[in-house]
């Protein structure tokens, strides 16, 4: 179980980085990310904010939606936006960015902007997987940055060894991610993808190290329920809304509601097979 294993290891861990919350990824960073319209999303039934109007999504990426709705957003408010397509609504936490008055011929409607609270894991933003090339890890020196947008990471790879700190520059169509010890200045490693197991996204770098996880559903899921084996024959049990067969990397959401794991981005090199629940 990948908690409980991850904790066992913390004597092989180098740690580059301490606590800092999750916060929300800034347009500018959001502007990087891959933009679909809503008729790329062939599977989108409907769109609304949960417990609200229903929206018309403009245009969505992996880290903020354009949207258009009957009714005014108040900007920096906390909304869930549910997605419907024909498995269970994906629900995502977000935060109003802004949203001012336009009009639909001689209806008043509302255009806004909300950035999601956490990365959007759908086929659409994880299709274009390229092959991964071997490379060393390396120090770079990296300009200063700002906080906002990094993630609590812990890279595991193939050969045993484990290192955790904060990326802002993951995405599974690179070949390698960024770790800093330190989000807002300092050096960062290079991390060559084609080496991990696993890229594991955290609530916190120890977690409980007493708590084993559960490999039985007690929540509804998102997604496909699935048993991955790694090559070094761990068994973790999640759902997945990204897997595109033998050969391509994915994310993984735990069975467990209360694990440390947030989502688990298994990769191509550190997979042994697959199987559905």
């Amino acid at each position: 179980m990948a908690t409980a294993e991850l904790h066992n290891r913390l004597s092989e861990m180098v740690c580059t980085g301490d606590s800092m919350d999750l916060m929300i990824e800034p347009e500018s960073n959001r502007r990087l990310h891959e933009r679909l319209r809503a008729s790329d999303l062939r599977w989108l039934k409907s769109a609304r904010l949960k417990y609200g109007a229903d929206i018309r999504v403009i245009d969505i990426s992996a880290g903020g939606m354009l949207l258009e709705t009957k009714k005014a957003l108040a900007p920096d408010a906390d909304v869930i936006v549910e997605l419907t397509g024909p498995e269970r609504p994906i629900l995502i936490p977000s935060r109003v960015l802004r949203c001012r008055a336009s009009s639909l011929g001689d209806i008043l409607t509302y255009q806004g902007a909300c950035a999601f609270k956490r990365p959007l894991s759908i086929p659409e933003f994880t299709s274009k997987l390229t092959s991964l090339t071997e490379a060393p890890l390396e120090p770079t020196a990296r300009p200063a940055a700002s906080a906002v947008g990094w993630q609590k990471v812990v890279a595991r790879f193939n050969d045993g060894r484990t290192i955790c700190g904060y990326t802002n520059d993951f995405h599974p169509s690179k070949t390698q991610l960024h770790l800093s010890p330190n989000p807002r200045h300092g050096e960062s490693t290079i991390v060559p993808v084609s080496q991990l197991k696993a890229l594991f996204f955290v609530r916190e770098f120890a977690g409980d190290p007493t708590r084993i996880e559960t490999k039985v559903f007690s929540e509804p899921s998102r997604g496909r329920r699935m048993e991955v084996t790694f090559r070094d024959n761990e068994i973790m049990v999640g759902s997945t809304l990204s897997y595109r067969g033998e050969g391509n990397g994915f994310f993984l959401q735990p069975a467990d509601p209360g694990s440390n794991n947030l989502r688990v981005f298994v990769t191509p090199a550190g997979m042994q097979q697959v199987r559905f629940l």
